[in-house]
C-alpha cells in the first residue's frame, strides 16, 4: 500500500505537525505514522481528555473538560467550540511550539473550522455537508438517490406521539431528533417508543434538545452501516460494519462496531450499492468528497437506511485496523482537501474491501459510563457465554483485552478466536455483564438483536 505514502510525506516532510482536537490517545497512532513519514516536530492538542491507553510519543498539550456520563455528546461539543475558539493556554503552547506560523494541522474529524490559532486546517466539514447529518433529512437524500428507505415522517416533537400509531408495526416506533440543538450520534437522540406511556417520557425527555423527530416503525434486525469515499473519479464502497447496538429494556445503547458479522450477500450487494448511489447524489447536489456512512438496519426484509453521516465514522476506524500502518484518517483529510491520493477510486474500493474482508476486527466499548476499575489492557477468555479473566498460562488463547479507564470500557476482540459470520452482539451482551460485576460500570442487563436476515425473505 504505497499510493498513499507520497501525497502524504509531500505534505508533512520536513514540517512540524499539529494533531488538535480530540481524546490524545486516539492520536498516538498518527503521530507514529507520521515520523514516519518524516515529519519534523509534533505537538497533540487534546481538546476533551488525554483518554485511555497509550499516550502519544510527544508533547500533548490536554484542556479537559468535566465527564458529564448524562449528556455523552457534552465533552465531544465543548472540544469542538475550543477547536474553533481555543482557550489562552492552549494558544500560547501552539504559539511556543510554532512560532513561524508553518505547521500543518491536522483536526478532528468533526471540526468545522477552516483555521486552528490562525494555521490552516488539512480538512475541515463545511456548512452544506454538516446540514445532511441531521436525522431528519435523510428522506430527501434517499430520493435523490432513489434509495429505498423505512415508512417515516418528520414532525415537531409535541407531534410525535399522535402519528406513531399509523406508524407502528407492532414493536413500536423510533424516533431520532433533528439537529437543532447541535451535533449528536452513537444513537444519543434516538429513541425506541413502544407505548403511550413511553411517548410522554421521550417528548419530555427530548424537549428543548430538538424541535422536530422523524418517526419510523421500529425494525428488528442488526444494525449495519456501510461507508463510501467520495472521490473525483467516483465512489469507492467498503463492506458492511455491524454496529453493536444492544438493549436494555426498551433503550437502545449503543456499544462499538466490528466487521465480523457477514449478512447474507443479497443484503451485502443491497447495502453496497445503495451507498453508491448515496454518494454519488452527495457529490452532485453539495460537491461532497470524503468518507460517509449510510446506517441502517438488516432486516428479513432487506436492509433499510435509518441515517447519513457525511464525514468520517467509527467503522472505519475498525475497518483501518486490518490497513497496518496506513493513518486511515490522515489519508481521507487529504481527500477531503482535495489533495491527490495517486489512485483510481475503483482500485482504491478492491484494496480496501479485500483486506477489510480477510482482517476482521472491532470490539464493544461503552464511551460514558461510571468510572470503572481502571484496567491497562488486561487479557479476557470467554466460556460459552461466560466472560472471565485469562490466567497468564493463558495468554496464547485469549479472547479479548479489556481497556477501561476515566469512564469509558472497551473489549477489543481477537480477531483470531472471534469467529467470522455471526453477529458479535451476544458476547457483547455477555461482556457487559462481566464489566457490571467485575469493573463496576452498572450498566445493568442488555441483550442482543436478532439476525433475522437468515431466514428473512431475502
Amino acid at each position: 500500500m504505497e499510493w498513499w505514502q507520497a501525497p502524504l510525506r509531500e505534505l508533512v516532510g520536513g514540517r512540524k505537525v499539529i494533531l488538535a482536537g480530540g481524546v490524545a490517545a486516539a492520536w498516538g497512532p498518527m503521530v507514529t505514522a507520521l515520523r514516519r513519514l518524516g515529519a519534523a516536530e509534533l505537538l497533540v492538542v487534546a481538546l476533551e481528555k488525554a483518554g485511555a491507553g497509550p499516550q502519544p510519543d510527544c508533547p500533548v498539550v490536554v484542556d479537559e473538560e468535566p465527564d458529564d456520563h448524562h449528556d455523552p455528546m457534552a465533552s465531544l461539543r465543548a472540544g469542538l467550540r475550543k477547536l474553533a475558539a481555543p482557550p489562552a493556554h492552549v494558544i500560547a503552547a501552539v504559539e511556543a511550539f510554532d512560532p513561524d506560523g508553518g505547521a500543518v494541522v491536522f483536526g478532528h474529524f468533526l471540526g468545522e473550522s477552516a483555521r486552528f490559532v490562525g494555521r490552516p486546517v488539512v480538512a475541515h466539514r463545511r456548512p452544506e455537508w454538516v446540514a445532511l447529518e441531521d436525522k431528519t433529512r435523510l428522506d430527501e437524500v434517499l430520493a435523490r438517490a432513489g434509495v429505498s428507505g423505512a415508512p417515516s415522517v418528520v414532525v415537531p416533537l409535541d407531534e410525535a406521539a399522535a402519528v406513531r400509531h399509523r406508524l407502528d408495526a407492532g414493536a413500536g416506533t423510533v424516533w431520532s431528533a433533528d439537529a437543532s440543538g447541535g451535533y449528536h450520534g452513537g444513537g444519543a437522540l434516538t429513541r425506541w417508543v413502544t407505548d403511550d406511556a413511553r411517548a410522554e417520557e421521550v417528548t419530555a425527555e427530548l424537549r428543548g434538545r430538538c424541535t422536530h423527530v422523524r418517526v419510523v416503525p421500529f425494525l428488528e434486525g442488526v444494525a449495519t452501516s456501510i461507508h463510501g469515499i467520495v472521490l473525483p473519479d467516483g465512489v469507492t464502497v467498503l463492506r458492511p460494519v455491524e454496529i453493536v447496538t444492544l438493549r436494555r429494556g426498551h433503550e437502545l445503547r449503543y456499544s462499538g462496531c466490528a466487521t465480523f458479522w457477514d449478512p447474507p450477500d443479497a443484503v451485502r450487494g443491497e447495502m453496497r450499492a445503495a451507498a453508491r448511489r448515496v454518494g454519488e447524489a452527495l457529490r452532485a447536489t453539495v460537491g461532497f468528497r470524503g468518507p460517509f456512512t449510510l446506517d441502517g438496519v438488516a432486516t428479513a426484509d432487506g436492509f433499510r437506511p435509518t441515517e447519513l453521516n457525511p464525514r468520517f465514522g467509527a467503522g472505519l476506524n475498525v475497518i483501518a485496523n486490518g490497513l497496518g500502518e496506513v493513518p486511515l484518517t490522515l489519508v481521507l483529510d487529504l481527500v477531503v482537501a482535495g489533495r491527490p491520493l495517486h489512485i483510481r477510486a475503483a482500485d482504491l474500493e478492491r484494496e480496501l474491501v479485500r483486506t477489510a474482508d480477510a482482517s476482521r476486527a472491532g470490539g464493544t466499548w461503552q464511551l460514558h459510563v461510571p468510572t470503572p476499575v481502571p484496567v491497562d489492557g488486561r487479557m479476557v477468555r470467554v466460556d460459552g457465554t461466560t466472560w472471565r479473566w485469562a490466567a497468564d498460562e493463558e495468554s496464547d488463547v485469549v479472547d479479548g483485552i479489556v481497556v477501561a479507564a476515566e469512564g469509558f470500557v472497551r473489549l477489543q476482540f481477537n480477531p483470531t478466536r472471534t469467529p467470522a459470520g455471526p453477529s458479535v452482539g451476544p458476547r457483547s451482551a455477555a461482556f457487559w455483564r462481566f464489566a457490571d460485576a467485575e469493573l463496576g460500570t452498572a450498566i445493568g442487563e442488555l441483550t442482543a438483536p436478532p439476525d433475522v436476515t437468515r431466514t428473512g425473505a431475502i
